[in-house]
């Protein structure tokens, strides 16, 4: 080699940002960059002819024993071939590892390896990294998991609400019909006690009326209370509210079987008159034209 080449080659091994060390047969050092002097804390003058494997590589990457038989770095020696490593351990001289990763290569001479030179370099800060990035991945599961969790109580407890309000309407469902159907009843017993208790009194005032003023009187109150009272004509002027009072007056009288005449003596109008609220009656339930019985259509309405 050179004078020139041999000068190009010792620079490029002293500033070269890799350390650099060379074992020769025995594993011993013989030479060592600048780089790897400061890596190691050691000089080259300090571990010449030193054993290499038991000053700085003897320990595994978890800090266990690594014997020499087990060491990678002798292999190359013994059987000629590479190493490489991105997760190996080096001792300094204060007695401290750190991780490094790891080219070493065989020296031979003819057939025979007669030495091995290793370049490394200190992957403190890259460790670090991965340990942070590491950790704030864990720490990120940690929040999911911990949301997660969160939403499925929430899920949980608007499940319960929901089912909660499913039941209180349905409860309510219950207590309306059941107030609809107490209201029914209850306008039935008035209807019925009307039609019981006061309905025969007022036959019986009308069997002593000899005036048929009074009498038609008596045919107003009857026929005034039964509307008042009854169900139907309440139903009826709600459904439909089209019908006049006197309608509405006449339906109620149908339903109950009355004839024309009877329902025009106990209002006191004329039979024609009652004939012409039929006839309005069924133009407004949309029955003119059909066969349908008024009585029966008005009984049909409950």
């Amino acid at each position: 080699m050179s004078y020139k080449r041999e000068s190009l080659f010792q620079n490029i091994i002293e500033f070269i940002a890799e350390g650099i060390f060379v074992l020769n047969e025995a594993g011993e050092i013989t030479f060592m960059n600048p780089e790897a002097e400061r890596l190691l804390g050691w000089t080259t003058s300090e571990l010449a002819h030193k054993n290499a494997h038991d000053i700085i590589h003897c320990h595994n990457l978890d800090g266990s024993f690594l014997s020499l038989e087990e060491c990678p770095m002798r292999n190359v020696i013994m059987t000629g071939s590479p190493y490489s490593s991105a997760n190996d351990l080096f001792t300094r001289k204060d007695g401290s590892t750190f991780p490094i990763s790891i080219l070493c290569s065989p020296i031979t001479e003819g057939e025979k390896t007669v030495a091995s030179v290793t370049a490394f370099r200190d992957i403190t800060e890259l460790k670090n990294a991965e340990a942070a990035l590491r950790k704030a991945h864990e720490e990120l599961e940690d929040k999911v998991r911990g949301r997660t969790e969160d939403l499925r109580t929430l899920n949980q407890e608007l499940e319960i609400k929901s089912q909660n309000l499913e039941d209180l309407n349905t409860t309510l469902k219950v207590l309306l019909r059941q107030r609809e159907d107490d209201k029914n009843e209850l306008e039935e017993r008035v209807f019925s006690n009307v039609k019981t208790l006061i309905i025969p009194t007022i036959e019986k005032l009308r069997s002593f009326a000899s005036d048929s003023k009074y009498t038609s009187y008596l045919g107003l109150l009857e026929s005034n209370l039964l509307q008042i009272v009854s169900p139907f004509s309440m139903r009826l002027s709600t459904a439909l509210h089209n019908l006049t009072f006197s309608e509405i007056e006449v339906a109620n009288f149908i339903r109950e079987g009355k004839t024309s005449k009877d329902i025009a003596t106990l209002l006191n109008i004329t039979k024609d008159t009652v004939d012409s609220h039929r006839q309005n009656i069924r133009k407004r339930l949309g029955l003119n034209g059909k066969k349908q019985n008024l009585q029966s259509y008005l009984l049909a309405l409950k």
